[in-house]
């Protein structure tokens, strides 16, 4: 899977080079990094924020008043247990767990956003679009969970909304970004029941830098 999204990128900013001086396009490669405010909802969970670390990198490509946006994100979430979470979940647990109030899991996840940008002025983007994204790793520090089971489903599908702020226009210098979006889970991340639905919630704030 890495390597198909490695060529498709290495593809996708190969053409935009070659097309960018034929037709005007403004093309955009950077960098960006900032925090999520995430919430994970669903029956065993408790309903609040956390504030985890983002980082990635992006690809843009933009005419006059519209255009697109390709990222390669990774991402850092907490989840936290409820008093009913280990009735809920029990037959996935180790019996050694008497109480389960407040623990916490961590997982990292690989976002692909592909993004519409509407551009309300040069410098203000509206960005909306689909995200896939893919769980690398999960931390069960305390071992709540019996071995070889996975918390979090190894896929998901979100949208995405948010604004994009461009500093610089499109002078051939380094330029300054920052924005704010709203990320939605559409699919079931609750790998432990499908009898139970988790879905996540995000708010991400970033800074970037782009070429």
């Amino acid at each position: 899977m890495k390597r198909i999204i490695l060529l498709f990128i290495v593809v996708f900013i190969s053409c935009i080079v070659v097309a960018k001086p034929k037709f005007g396009i403004d093309l955009g490669v950077g960098i960006k990094g900032g925090l999520n405010l995430n919430k994970m909802t669903g029956l065993g969970l408790k309903q609040e924020f956390h504030t985890d670390p983002h980082g990635g990198f992006f690809v843009f490509l933009n005419k006059r008043s519209a255009g697109v946006q390709l990222e390669a994100v990774w991402t850092q979430n907490h989840i936290t247990t409820d008093s009913s979470f280990k009735g809920l979940y029990q037959q996935y647990l180790n019996q050694a767990n008497d109480s389960l109030n407040a623990a916490s899991f961590k997982f990292n996840t690989i976002s692909l956003p592909f993004l519409l940008n509407i551009k309300l002025t040069q410098f203000l983007w509206i960005q909306l679009g689909p995200q896939f994204s893919a769980n690398i790793s999960v931390a069960d520090k305390s071992e709540i969970v019996k071995s070889g089971l996975n918390i979090i489903a190894q896929q998901n599908y979100s949208a995405v909304g948010g604004l994009w702020f461009q500093f610089g226009g499109k002078a051939p210098l380094i330029r300054v970004n920052a924005g704010a979006r709203y990320v939605v889970g559409l699919t079931n991340i609750n790998s432990l029941s499908s009898n139970t639905e988790w879905q996540n919630q995000m708010l991400q704030l970033h800074i970037g830098l782009s070429y």
